[in-house]
């Protein structure tokens, strides 16, 4: 009878279990590393030309359900609007006279432009900037809605940080070897200059600090539910972190005889590029994600 007991009341928990698994934001997060694999084991057709840029909307949906969740569908937008404002006025500019990125254009692969810079660029600002924006909170231990104090200036430079890191793991990926853009005078990693990490931190601070201004005015200082439950940053993590495993994925797959040529005439061995870019993303972002589900499970 007891025996019996145990068991009807396993199941329920394991039926309860699986059920936690199969929310919207799950089935996206599963979907999206899913796609990562995918898109990484790809060297021809589907996955390897629209491969990135389904991953990039699907965490797009991923971050509207979760930023409302955790701010309201009003300051999720106001942080869209930022990242596009703010995203198309750098790139634009760069393109334009240089300044800050450095000499670049966007070929036609990634669809309509605003200007000179595809729409679709600023869309993915968003999702990755809302994505370490919030990676940076757990860890600072910051986890209330509205910044007070240094934290205004902190969590922005850390959240910066965080999106670098990101992309020194793609850049060389998506415009030395996927010419989605094309810098004019290549560059020495692996084809992109030192000026656009420069370029890129100022980009994605003005994004930051503008959303840390806002919260500050607008946000009650409070801990939302959802930064409470461990599911959340166990899906930020693997989102993040998807990107790194389909660079991995390519670097174990691509022959060591291909190479790309950048505008600046030098070449480059494909599979070294995809070595490199797997290795530093396994060394900062890996640890920092670790780092963070640490900070959170102590908080906790």
């Amino acid at each position: 009878m007891i025996l019996s007991q145990l068991k009807g009341k396993d199941t329920k928990l394991t039926t309860s279990k699986i059920k936690s698994y199969l929310t919207p934001q799950w089935l996206l997060t599963f979907a999206i590393l899913f796609l990562a694999v995918i898109t990484g084991i790809s060297s021809a057709g589907f996955f390897e030309n629209k491969g990135a840029a389904i991953l990039t909307l699907l965490s797009v949906i991923y971050v509207f359900i979760q930023g409302a969740k955790r701010y309201s569908w009003k300051s999720i937008i106001i942080f869209l609007c930022l990242a596009f404002v703010f995203g198309n006025l750098y790139e634009n500019m760069s393109i334009a006279t240089g300044f800050p990125f450095g000499n670049y254009y966007y070929t036609s692969s990634l669809g309509p432009k605003l200007i000179y810079t595809p729409i679709f660029i600023n869309v993915a600002y968003f999702q990755m900037a809302y994505i370490t924006w919030n990676l940076s909170s757990a860890l600072l231990g910051s986890y209330s809605n509205k910044l007070k104090g240094t934290l205004i200036f902190i969590q922005p430079i850390i959240a910066s940080f965080l999106m670098i890191l990101w992309d020194i793991v793609i850049d060389p990926w998506s415009s030395t070897i996927s010419h989605a853009w094309r810098w004019e005078n290549g560059g020495a990693y692996f084809g992109v200059p030192f000026s656009n990490y420069l370029g890129w931190f100022l980009c994605v601070f003005s994004i930051f600090f503008s959303f840390a201004i806002y919260t500050y005015y607008f946000q009650k200082d409070e801990i939302t539910d959802i930064v409470k439950t461990g599911n959340y940053w166990v899906q930020l993590i693997i989102i993040y972190n998807s990107w790194l495993v389909l660079i991995i994925i390519r670097a174990l797959n691509t022959s060591i005889l291909q190479k790309v040529f950048d505008l600046g005439g030098q070449y480059w061995l494909t599979k070294q590029l995809y070595e490199v870019g797997a290795l530093f993303g396994l060394c900062s972002m890996v640890p920092l994600s670790l780092l963070c589900l640490f900070n959170f499970q102590k908080t906790k």
